[in-house]
């Protein structure tokens, strides 16, 4: 049974209760005394929040959480953006890359003697954490739970309030069922209001609809755990140039949505000696980046409208899968249906 705090007076955050209740008028006193979140990364990522970063496979989302991350512990801002945090140390769970892998991207290679050199320099206060083979026994506690503790414990360890987990793919084994991920984030979301942490999660979204705008209907999983964080951005790939990328405001809470699709943050990824970056280009409309529908496109969506139709999805279904309106999808099948 949920027991509740009927005191109102009562400011211990540890209190045993599950659910705290105080007035409204207490609750907005006690958030006085609190200061304003920062930003980290720009309008995408404020101090205190739980954010995810999501792109397709190989859109650099690692690298511009290293960038981020970079940025962050050496009090520098990045892409132009604003940054009100002074130097802080950050953990980063690379759950992804090997250390050869991690070093390879940021140092110079001599093809000749088939050598790393000149290797990037980043802050002491940049730690990077990995998974040890050897560290977990499964006939004690389950992975999953394992992992989230050891990242709890860790973090407290290093005494880092800002933390970037790469990726949900490694840390959930069946992230595309809700049921799965929103205990996780839930716990998360747990960790950040205990601690007072600041964690960007990266997350994957699967083959997207390339002539539609990114929506949060792309975030690998399901849709409704949006509701569960704070903020989130995605990293999407110009279809003039696969090297072009652009940055989305997806959801926000605090500020405004200073990137919507009217005005992506265009970059292309680069290596500048040895660091592997997101390189500012230009501020330009999502749909610039989008692939353009062709006469031969627009027949193979109006025959996947009917097949989909005959399968029994609805018409707003069909349309989320196409990336089209509902109405375009109502005006195909009502010229199907007579010309048949």
């Amino acid at each position: 049974m949920t027991s509740t705090n009927l005191n109102t007076n009562s400011n211990d955050p540890r209190s045993e209760d599950f659910l705290i209740i105080k007035s409204a008028n207490d609750w907005i006193d006690e958030a006085k005394s609190k200061p304003i979140p920062k930003k980290i990364f720009g309008p995408f990522w404020y101090e205190e929040e739980l954010c995810i970063l999501f792109a397709d496979t190989n859109q650099g989302k690692s690298l511009l959480a290293v960038q981020i991350i970079d940025s962050v512990t050496k009090g520098v801002p990045t892409l132009g953006l604003e940054m009100d945090l002074k130097a802080s140390k950050v953990i980063y769970f690379d759950l992804e890359l090997t250390a050869k892998q991690f070093e390879m991207r940021y140092a110079q290679y001599d093809k000749v003697k088939d050598i790393l050199f000149d290797h990037f320099e980043f802050s002491e206060l940049f730690l990077r954490a990995e998974i040890n083979p050897h560290g977990y026994d499964e006939s004690i506690e389950e992975y999953e739970t394992f992992l989230f503790k050891e990242i709890e414990n860790q973090t407290s360890k290093s005494g880092a309030r800002i933390l970037v987990i790469d990726n949900l793919s490694c840390l959930i084994s069946d992230n595309e069922k809700a049921k799965n991920t929103t205990p996780f984030l839930i716990r998360l979301n747990n960790l950040k209001k205990i601690y007072g942490w600041s964690i960007l999660l990266i997350a994957h979204t699967p083959k997207r609809n390339l002539f539609a705008p990114i929506s949060r209907n792309d975030i690998q999983g399901s849709k409704s755990f949006i509701n569960l964080i704070d903020s989130c951005f995605a990293v999407g790939e110009s279809q003039k140039d696969p090297s072009v990328k652009y940055l989305k405001q997806i959801k926000v809470r605090y500020g405004a949505f200073e990137f919507p699709s009217e005005k992506v943050l265009v970059c292309k990824i680069g290596k500048n000696t040895n660091f592997s970056s997101f390189q500012f280009l230009e501020f330009s409309n999502e749909s610039d980046h989008l692939k353009q529908v062709t006469l031969t496109d627009r027949s193979q969506m109006k025959s996947k409208a009917f097949e989909l139709k005959e399968e029994g999805h609805s018409n707003v279904k069909i349309a989320q899968e196409l990336g089209v309106s509902e109405g375009a999808v109502r005006k195909w099948l009502k010229q199907n249906e007579v010309a048949e």
